[in-house]
């Protein structure tokens, strides 16, 4: 029996075309599931549960806003609602704000009704080779997170990010 027949096909059952786009097809579904799936693989088997701290920056806000962050309690990713851990302590001081005086000169003044807020959360984090979630949300200094509580909606940037004693491996 040979490799072609005289009508184009493979062992005289399958058309030439035909297994070229199945060959395609594979290959590309190959390439899309390693890709969606394949690099986070390595991340997850060295993944282990840890402690962690972060402190989220919430810039000029109002007095009343800070008062019912402090009220404490679980907070929630503000886009997906998964939780990200409990509020331990809320800090707060007077915010910096930079106006124009009359000579067309930059000055930093305090803003009297507004307030820097330093809101501190523990959870417990997944940390990877080279990430650390908490629930699936990525936290790492620098990052803008937007937060809800049962009290209060508010997004600000993470600062600071500790890695507690203890945990378990994964």
């Amino acid at each position: 029996m040979r490799f072609l027949d005289e009508k184009g096909r493979v062992f005289g059952k399958i058309s030439i075309i035909d297994l070229v786009i199945v060959l395609v097809v594979v290959i590309a579904g190959g390439w899309f599931a390693y890709a969606k799936f394949g690099r986070d693989l390595q991340q997850e088997v060295a993944a282990r549960e840890q402690p962690v701290e972060f402190t989220v920056v919430v810039n000029a806000i109002r007095p009343t806003t800070v008062d019912a962050i402090k009220k404490t309690g679980k907070v929630f990713e503000f886009k997906t609602g998964v939780g990200v851990g409990t509020i331990k302590e809320v800090k707060s001081e007077p915010a910096d704000i930079w106006t124009i005086n009359e000579d067309g000169r930059w000055l930093r003044t305090k803003a009297p009704d507004r307030l820097d807020a330093y809101v501190t959360v523990t959870a417990i984090a997944r940390v990877g080779e080279n990430v650390i979630t908490v629930n699936g949300v990525e936290v790492r200094v620098g990052t803008s997170i937007g937060l809800q509580s049962k009290w209060a909606v508010f997004t600000g940037y993470i600062v600071t990010l500790e890695l507690l004693e203890g945990g378990t491996s994964k």
